[in-house]
């Protein structure tokens, strides 16, 4: 593990590329409508229910960790971007893409509009 001496975040790999740019759950919201701001203040509330995990605020996005990123969230002006990567493509609704990145991991996106979008299916 590696810690950045410039933003004090932690890394599998010594010098492993990143930003430095570390923001606040403030920076995100004003990025946000109050439709958006409602939807990522329920994935917040319901993130509190996980034991052991991180948020960090970065310019671009969120990320969600445990012992690694199990989720980034990109804020957006209309909507909420969440992509998280599994070991098999999973290409049904309400994702929207899948792209393989590596052998063993496959990127998913997932896009929430309205808060009704955040429902049982994707807590679970």
């Amino acid at each position: 593990m590696w810690n950045c001496p410039t933003c004090k975040r932690t890394f599998k790999s010594k010098n492993q590329y990143h930003s430095c740019f570390v923001s606040d759950k403030a920076y995100h919201l004003k990025r946000m409508n109050e439709k958006i701001q409602l939807i990522f203040e329920a994935l917040l509330t319901h993130l509190d229910t996980y034991e052991s995990i991180s948020i960090i605020y970065l310019k671009t996005c969120v990320k969600i960790n445990t012992h690694a990123t199990f989720l980034s969230v990109y804020t957006k002006q209309n909507s909420l971007e969440l992509e998280f990567q599994l070991d098999r493509k999973e290409d049904f609704f309400p994702i929207s893409f899948c792209q393989r990145i590596s052998k063993n991991r496959v990127l998913h996106r997932v896009v929430l509009g309205e808060l009704s979008e955040f429902d049982d299916q994707i807590r679970a």
